[in-house]
């Protein structure tokens, strides 16, 4: 039998259930589409079938949110009177009674009227919520009550409405609605955002530029902490330490086995040592970092010159929870006796992750020997040891001069001097030749007893291991110096050569292009030859000769791993692939032909490349395929204007005709020869506009395949002036045709039929968009020459700002009512340049268009070219 405290639980959870969704709408500032967006959605939930109710929203006066409030079932107002006025408030009683799916309640952030049910409108969405609503509502950056102080820091004005961060982590769903600064000010001119009284005040006070991107780059990382919160709490990161340690193999192991057990993630972190590395320690490295990839760790590199540091850092910035290290893990410190060891160090500075520290085998835990004499003489160039043995001696020289003057002591203070001046010019090894040597030579030449190696005094021993000393630390940290200076050049140059890279990619377009860019860089960066290879339609571009190394690469591609010469796969191959990953997939291979194995350094910079070409290539697919789909978006609707088009224009003289012959049967037409002349000059004059239609299809399909070709003859222009306005018939309407023929009385060689048919689409289009009973002119001018020049001009409303565009075929002028497809421009001017001639479009001064054609002197055994 169940207590009451077991039926209050089920209620509790059951209440729990009932609660609604809440979707917030966030943005940096007022105006930046949320509400549009809100409103929006909500018509897309009422499509759907959920019943979506406008609880309040504010419009603002903006037409376009006023018409999408309108498409929706809105909830009266709740009328409350303060101060002798009324004010407009949600009304969460009815609500709650009605219970929509979804209610919309804009501006979360108000301040309610007292008499209100609640303070805050946010405490009105907290009820609605509980009471299984779901609500959509809409959110600025500067009303978070965490974000308060630091804008009014930053715009140097008083947030006047504020809400709880616990709303926003409340919601189940953040969108943000981002628009840049520019975009925005545009829209507040435009009196997209408030009426235009309120404009001039809103842009010299909250909308300016600054202020503006100060609010979107809140707006953006609040959102980014947003979405990190809700990542999924199951996962771990379990950071393993990568070193020449041979024992490091087994540190990867157990992390892997360790992220398998916890449902974690490994990241890898190396830390370049300071000191050189032998070719066995490279080739350690190196298997380590192979291994841990393949063991699914992301990989990443530290230039910190205390390893305990990098650690710290990368615990901090990747969100680690578990580390895992060796006990003799030895990461080369200078003076280890100085310092912590780097376990307790760790524990230390990172009190909330735990450390896994593992035990190495007996076998594999002693040191190396050769550490010491790196430690101790680096290599050095022979001409540095000369130099300081010459110094040396010369030195030695002189102090025996000055010996018998100033004495054995402060010789000894010009030899410690020479030896810490020689640290700043040399590296450890020489540095500690010369403190050798002049411990030896003041000891043999000016200690008492003289010529011998035995010191008698206790202040001359304790200076002469004092040599000794000063060198080993001046050695270590001029070498110390010197290799930070060389990382730091050399850091500096990878970062000017990938800021260059990336600029010079920014700038490029077409695969081929960033191909020939990306083969530069790694001809300039790399000693040895780089080739990259684009897999594009199941083929490489350029195309690898080679069927074994064609099997290699193809292998790269389809595995997305490296391949080939010093690698574990197809080792034989006489180069090394990578392949080229970009979000997309593999986008292609790189080829490297190095008879040395790549160093860890230049693998790094050779893959960090090879990315940013990938990224670069990737964009440019993307950029295609947007392409494509815009041209296919366009060809269909192109189609359907076309097909809807065609069908009214076709339909209309079919209708015409049909109508015009169906009264014709009537036997009342009969007896009345007027009304069937009519009639039948009604089928004509259709008849003639559907032959027109059909022939402008037939004219610009034979234009577009290259097949329409000229057959000139010997025609006068009044003759073709004569044809088209004959051709016109009642189709010209009570328009007045002026024709006005000036210059020599000579043939020209044109063909008269297609030349007829350009010129009668010119006068034919000015009837169309030119009011009844104005004038069109057409004057021809003949030069003694044979060139002729043909205008044809109207007093209409003229052509748009450029007039070239009425020559784009299907453009269509203003609407007239009459019929058309947008095609006799355009076959006019395919039709004069096929002549040789152009044709140009202007606006008259006086008011409408002039079209003037300018033909060449054709003669008569000219051969035409065909289109």
């Amino acid at each position: 039998m169940k207590s009451p405290q077991d039926y209050l639980l089920i209620a509790k959870q059951d209440e729990v259930k009932l609660q609604g969704k809440l979707k917030v709408f966030f943005g940096m500032s007022p105006g930046v589409g949320k509400t549009y967006s809100m409103l929006k959605e909500a018509h897309q939930l009422q499509e759907e079938g959920f019943s979506v109710l406008v609880g309040i929203v504010e419009t603002h006066g903006r037409k376009e949110t006023a018409e999408l409030v309108s498409g929706l079932v809105s909830l009266p107002f709740k009328k409350i009177i303060y101060k002798d006025k009324e004010w407009n408030e949600l009304d969460v009683e009815t609500i709650l009674r009605k219970r929509p799916d979804y209610v919309l309640v804009d501006e979360l952030a108000h301040t309610n009227i007292p008499g209100s049910l609640h303070k805050k409108r946010y405490q009105d969405v907290f009820e609605i919520l509980e009471a299984g609503i779901n609500v959509y509502t809409t959110v600025n950056v500067q009303h978070l009550e965490s974000q308060v102080d630091s804008v009014e820091k930053t715009l140097k004005s008083q947030v006047q409405e504020t809400l709880p961060d616990s709303i926003m982590e409340r919601a189940d769903e953040l969108v943000l609605i981002d628009i840049v600064p520019d975009e925005l000010l545009k829209r507040l001119e435009e009196g997209k955002v408030y009426v235009p009284e309120k404009v001039p005040l809103a842009r010299e006070n909250f909308f300016k530029k600054e202020n503006l991107a100060y609010l979107r780059e809140l707006s953006l990382s609040y959102t980014a902490h947003y979405v990190e919160k809700r990542l999924p709490s199951g996962k771990e990161r379990i950071l393993v330490v990568i070193s020449a340690d041979p024992n490091c193999k087994t540190l990867l192991r157990h992390a892997k086995k360790l992220s398998l057990e916890r449902n974690g993630d490994i990241i890898a972190i190396f830390i370049e040592p300071e000191e050189n590395l032998t070719t066995f320690q490279k080739n350690l490295i190196r298997s380590h970092i192979r291994l841990a990839k393949e063991l699914g760790a992301e990989v990443v590199y530290s230039y910190e010159s205390d390893p305990a540091v990098g650690i710290i850092s990368a615990v901090k910035e990747k969100k680690i929870h578990r580390v895992v290290i060796a006990n003799d893990l030895n990461l080369h410190y200078i003076f280890p006796f100085f310092k912590k060891k780097l376990p307790v160090r760790l524990m230390e500075a990172l009190p909330g992750c735990e450390l896994i520290v593992l035990s190495s085998p007996p076998k594999v835990a002693k040191k190396d020997k050769v550490n010491l004499i790196q430690l101790l003489i680096p290599s050095s160039q022979f001409r540095s040891y000369a130099s300081v043995l010459t110094a040396t001696f010369t030195l030695t020289f002189i102090n025996l001069f000055l010996y018998n003057f100033i004495g054995y002591w402060p010789i000894s203070i010009l030899y410690l001097f020479f030896v810490a001046l020689t640290g700043i010019f040399y590296t450890r090894g020489p540095v500690l030749l010369s403190a050798f040597l002049s411990a030896m030579f003041w000891n043999y030449l000016f200690i008492p007893p003289r010529f011998t190696f035995y010191i008698s005094k206790l202040e001359d021993l304790l200076m002469f291991f004092v040599f000794i000393f000063v060198a080993l630390v001046n050695g270590s940290l001029t070498a110390k110096l010197k290799r930070n200076e060389l990382k730091l050049r050399s850091r500096e140059e990878k970062l000017s050569i990938l800021y260059e890279l990336t600029g010079a990619l920014s700038k490029t377009s077409f695969h081929k292009n960033i191909l020939e860019i990306g083969d530069l860089f790694f001809q300039k960066v790399f000693p040895f030859p780089v080739k990259m290879h684009l897999f594009h339609d199941n083929k490489l571009e350029p195309v690898i000769l080679d069927p074994k190394e064609l099997a290699v690469a193809h292998w790269v591609i389809k595995n997305g791993k490296p391949a080939g010469k010093f690698t574990e796969t197809l080792p034989l191959a006489e180069s090394s692939f990578y392949p080229l990953i970009s979000p997309g997939g593999t986008a292609g291979v790189l080829n490297v032909r190095s008879d040395k194995e790549p160093t860890l350094e230049q693998e790094v910079l050779l893959n960090t490349i090879a990315n940013q070409v990938s990224i670069a290539l990737e964009r440019e697919s993307l950029s295609e395929e947007a392409k494509k789909t815009y041209l296919l978006k366009e060809s269909e609707k192109l189609y359907n204007l076309l097909f809807n088009s065609l069908s009214h224009e076709l339909k209309t003289p079919l209708t015409s005709i049909r109508g015009s012959a169906s009264a014709l049967m009537d036997p009342e037409i009969e007896n009345d020869p007027l009304a069937r002349k009519s009639l039948i000059e009604e089928i004509q004059e259709s008849a003639l506009v559907l032959n027109l239609l059909l022939g402008n299809l037939l004219d610009i399909s034979r234009i577009e395949s290259g097949h329409l070709s000229l057959t000139k003859d010997k025609v006068y222009p009044n003759e073709i002036i004569t044809d088209v306005v004959g051709y016109l018939g009642r189709m010209k309407g009570n328009h007045k045709i002026i024709v006005n023929i000036t210059g020599k009385e000579r043939p020209l060689f044109l063909d008269r039929s297609l030349f007829g048919h350009g010129l009668f689409n010119l006068i034919y289009n000015a009837c169309l968009y030119t009011p009844a009973y104005s004038h069109i002119w057409i004057s021809v001018d003949v030069k003694d020459d044979g060139q002729s020049v043909w205008i044809v001009e109207d007093n209409g409303k003229g052509l748009p700002e450029d007039p070239s565009t009425v020559f784009k075929k299907f453009y269509r002028g203003e609407f007239t009512g009459k019929i058309g497809t947008g095609l006799g421009l355009a076959i006019t001017k395919s039709i004069i340049e096929l002549h040789g001639g152009n044709i140009i479009a202007e606006n008259r001064k006086e008011g409408g268009a002039r079209f003037a054609i300018e033909l060449p002197s054709l003669a008569l055994n000219e051969k035409p070219n065909p289109l």
